[in-house]
């Protein structure tokens, strides 16, 4: 998880759900920033996948990094 429960709750109630969904994605981008290329966040072709960003098999070591807090 990218946030602690209370900060959410905090969010979520000065500005709402979409404060919180901004913050996470904010707080992702920080974090994976420096490890992506632009060209790893184009999704996957068809024939590799679903459409999610490349990185995702191509840089898995990115999600670890993610994963942990």
């Amino acid at each position: 998880m990218l946030i602690d429960p209370e900060t959410a709750l905090l969010l979520a109630i000065i500005g709402g759900v979409g404060t919180v969904v901004t913050f996470m994605a904010y707080r992702f981008a920080d974090k994976a920033g420096p490890m992506l290329e632009p060209k790893d966040l184009l999704p996957l072709p068809p024939w590799e996948g679903p459409p999610l960003p490349r990185f995702i098999k191509t840089k898995p070591e990115v999600l670890e990094v993610l994963r942990r807090r």
